[in-house]
């Protein structure tokens, strides 16, 4: 890869002196990095015009670190939506590029880690949208074989792909008038999402057996969390663990998402008569345990070290967990959102720059959004994610669901 692009090297520059301008606290410093990312913008504007050189690996690597410069550094403009809306540009950007290359972007070996990475990106993109994207859609869940197989990460990542379906169909539901027929729809999104479960239970148990090393168990419900056990299991990953601790905060935002929804349409099916569904959920049906999981491992990610590439690979377990706990109504809940609102102040800048971030990204994929302020916005959209069932009560138990009960 040529560091010199004439888009690659203002992207790297640029990320690489906002850094240093915010340890500073040197606004002149701060001021030229903002210079040379518009000198990255402009450059990038130009090698779209160019059919040969939009195929480069520099082009699309640029985009990458500029959206990592609006994620910790982006704009200040007035309205919550900016920065969130800005990255969402980058992100559509490296996948028409991707697009564009077609099989080409998963065959070669030299650019598949840009393709993983870019459709990860895409794929959290549909998520917050709680829409589908052209990444999502199964033709770019294969490989050629000529790339090896897939990694763990890469097949964790085809399983996230799932989920956006699973929302907008959920929200189309929640507007549907006819009775019966939205009673049927979560019938079969339930069966769905039973299916996509057992799919991400294979995975983990692979994982396992895989691992050299004992994998870190999901710790208690936050209900049952102490002062003292919270000190004990503060790092549940050692410090060369890091793409474990990844993918594990991952499998357990993805964990939470499926498993929140499932509690809802299991609620509301049991409202409205019921039907194909066992008398209790799954024990492991319990987004409570992949929250309070997420929570305790925010320390780990944001130590000094790990610069800013722990916080940018945690944004998105970070991200499930802030919605969470702002909607959740489990005991313990209010405490651990204040805990973490504790551990994500101690990221220096980063912390409250991320969370920032992370705010503003789902004021501008939300249309539901109306506040004005950070708080407000995060309270609206936890409550698009995290809806309260429509009964109060929604069994879990030790019962093992097959199959064959469902489908």
């Amino acid at each position: 890869m040529d560091l010199s692009d004439s888009a690659l090297k203002p992207a790297i520059l640029s990320l690489c002196l906002a850094r240093i301008g915010e340890d500073r606290n040197d606004r002149r410093v701060s001021e030229h990095a903002m210079k040379l990312y518009g000198t990255a913008l402009k450059e990038m504007s130009r090698a779209l015009q160019d059919s040969k050189r939009i195929q480069t690996d520099e082009i699309l690597a640029a985009g990458k670190l500029m959206s990592r410069y609006e994620m910790f550094h982006g704009s200040t403009a007035p309205g919550l939506q900016a920065r969130g809306s800005n990255w969402q540009s980058h992100v559509r950007g490296a996948i028409r590029l991707m697009e564009l290359r077609g099989a080409l972007a998963r065959a070669n070996r030299d650019h598949r880690q840009l393709f993983v990475d870019t459709r990860c990106a895409a794929i959290l993109t549909a998520i917050v949208s709680r829409k589908p994207n052209s990444f999502t859609a199964p033709q770019w869940q294969t490989l050629p074989l000529e790339a090896g197989p897939k990694d763990l990460s890469e097949t964790m990542y085809d399983i996230l792909a799932l989920l956006p379906a699973l929302f907008e169909r959920f929200d189309s539901l929640q507007d549907c008038r006819d009775g019966t027929r939205a009673h049927d729809g979560r019938l079969k999104l339930f069966h769905r999402c039973y299916t996509i479960d057992l799919a991400l239970n294979k995975w983990y148990a692979f994982l396992s057996s895989s691992s050299p090393k004992p994998l870190p168990s999901a710790i208690r419900p936050a209900a049952k969390v102490s002062n003292a056990s919270r000190d004990n299991t503060l790092f549940l990953f050692e410090d060369s663990d890091l793409s474990l601790g990844v993918i594990i905060t991952f499998y357990w935002a993805i964990c939470n998402l499926l498993h929140s929804l499932m509690r809802t349409l299991f609620a509301a099916i049991q409202l409205n008569g019921g039907g194909e569904l066992p008398a209790r959920l799954p024990e492991h049906v319990n987004p409570i345990r992949s929250a309070a999981s997420i929570a305790q491992s925010v320390e780990y990610f944001i130590r000094p070290e790990m610069g800013i590439l722990g916080p940018e690979l945690f944004a998105f377990p970070l991200g499930v967990v802030l919605l969470y706990f702002r909607a959740s109504t489990e005991p313990g809940a209010e405490e651990e959102q204040r805990r973490l609102g504790e551990s994500v102040a101690k990221m220096s800048d980063i912390g409250p720059s991320l969370e920032a971030f992370l705010t503003s990204l789902q004021a501008a994929s939300g249309p539901d959004v109306h506040s004005s302020s950070a708080k407000d916005v995060l309270g609206e959209r936890a409550r698009t994610w995290y809806p309260e069932p429509a009964c109060g009560t929604c069994e879990i138990g030790d019962q093992v669901l097959g199959v064959d009960e469902l489908l």
